[in-house]
């Protein structure tokens, strides 16, 4: 049996509820930095004298990190132990959070974000690698998977709603302060839960020339679109996604003639994987598109407070959640590719109803209807992209197909901020615009998730 197996077997022998809640709690807080600096960006602003071009970077640095070494972050978790990978990220996330929230310049707090990013792609893959192998059953993975993405879409709104409130009543250094003691209860209590199976022995070496190629390459790819709107430099812009496909473009090469390829081939034979992780790529671009666009409209068409522009988030998140639940229950007896297609029509249908109440300037109660079908869409499909793309992991890819389904979102994300930048227009008040854009981006992840519903049907035990 190999050292994974035995990972594999140790952990699956633990507390698995313990474990899923321990890990959920650190997945709230990866995806409650992708937002809880939105709204206090321009108190951030003030205080540390940002130019309005740089200060965009704030979320955009943490986003490029983030995606940027998620690949590689996986790989180290199968070569070194999710366990281990998962203490130390945990470890420079909470210290990278002490120092945003101590930052004095506008450097240093750009600095500590991509640490940050640095340090939650070390987490991510780890938080789902232990979940794939911990819950091997259906219905015990279906509602793991479901906690997932329930804690994914509470962390997102939770930072709207968190930032809204720390920025009128306390003072912004504490959006990054209240990381510490979750990351403090949870560097304590999993690697006692998990005693024994931080050791790896026989693991194949890392191909550190794949990891390089890989990680510069997405890092690379991350910039150039989260740089379309705004940089005054074109030709850098241009010349850094050049350079990002020829980087991608040698890794395949790489990959093709390794003994020992970073990503597995068999990782890319699964149809139902490929096919899912595309959707998720598309329907993550929706997502942060319409949470971006829609804080904007609440703040600047309907010149709410930040306070209640958070508040605002309230049935988002609400309707979020019942969409997990329900994405949940429907799982396990009608497969995920099937919930998948549902909720990317659903969201896509919220999106069009938002489009049309922004580019009429309707009130908040006119975004009610299209908040909830959105939400309900966003929260049952983010899950069902996920268990999709994990169909068939085995315990020596489960740390590279994790982070391969969270680089995936990190990049959609990506793509629906710089769409959304380019949508809004000068004026940056094109919101019914770019709404429209958000739901086209839904309605294509529908199209991709039709197919993995036909690849299922075709082959529904395909193992990599």
């Amino acid at each position: 049996m190999t050292s994974t197996s035995q990972e594999a077997t140790q952990v699956r022998a633990s507390r698995p509820r313990a474990v899923l809640a321990i890990l959920c709690m650190t997945q709230l807080l990866l995806t409650l930095d992708d937002n809880v600096v939105n709204i206090a960006l321009p108190t951030i602003q003030d205080d540390l004298g940002f130019s309005a071009p740089s200060l965009v970077w704030v979320i955009n640095t943490y986003m490029l990190t983030f995606g940027g070494f998620l690949v590689l972050g996986g790989r180290l978790g199968d070569r070194y132990g999710l366990v281990r990978t998962f203490t130390v990220g945990t470890t420079v996330f909470a210290v990278a959070s002490l120092f945003s929230g101590l930052a004095a310049e506008p450097w240093q707090l750009i600095a500590a974000r991509a640490l940050q990013g640095l340090g939650a792609a070390l987490v991510a893959p780890a938080v789902l690698g232990l979940l794939t192998l911990v819950f091997t059953e259906p219905a015990a993975r279906a509602k793991a998977f479901a906690a997932w993405g329930a804690t994914a879409v509470t962390g997102a709104m939770a930072g709207l709603i968190l930032s809204g409130l720390i920025t009128q009543y306390l003072d912004w250094p504490w959006i990054f302060y209240i990381n510490l003691p979750v990351a403090a209860l949870a560097l304590g209590l999993l690697p006692r839960l998990l005693r024994g199976v931080q050791s790896v022995r026989g693991a194949q070496p890392l191909n550190w020339r794949g990891a390089s190629l890989l990680t510069l390459g997405l890092a690379l790819l991350v910039y150039a679109l989260l740089s379309v709107e705004g940089t005054g430099r074109p030709l850098v812009t241009g010349g850094c996604a050049a350079l990002s496909l020829l980087l991608l473009a040698g890794f395949v090469l790489d990959q093709r003639r390794s003994a020992n390829p970073l990503v597995a081939a068999g990782v890319f034979s699964s149809p139902v994987r490929s096919r899912a992780l595309v959707s998720g790529v598309l329907l993550c671009a929706a997502t942060f598109q319409g949470f971006l666009v829609l804080t904007l409209y609440l703040q600047k068409g309907l010149h709410w407070s930040p306070l209640m522009a958070g508040l605002g988030y309230v049935p988002f998140a609400l309707g979020s959640l019942a969409g997990v639940k329900c994405g949940e229950r429907v799982t396990v007896r009608f497969g995920a590719g099937r919930v998948l297609t549902a909720a990317c029509a659903g969201a896509g249908a919220g999106a069009l109803l938002l489009a049309f109440a922004a580019a009429w300037e309707l009130s908040y109660a006119g975004l009610l209807p299209g908040i909830l079908f959105f939400s309900l869409g966003v929260g049952a499909g983010l899950p069902a992209a996920t268990a999709a793309a994990a169909q068939g992991a085995d315990p020596e890819s489960s740390g590279v197909i994790a982070s391969l389904v969270n680089s995936s979102q990190q990049l959609g994300g990506a793509v629906g901020l710089a769409l959304s930048g380019i949508a809004l227009g000068g004026s940056g008040l094109g919101f019914g615009t770019a709404l429209a854009v958000t739901a086209t981006a839904a309605v294509l992840a529908c199209g991709w998730a039709a197919a993995v519903v036909r690849c299922e049907q075709a082959a529904p035990t395909t193992t990599p």
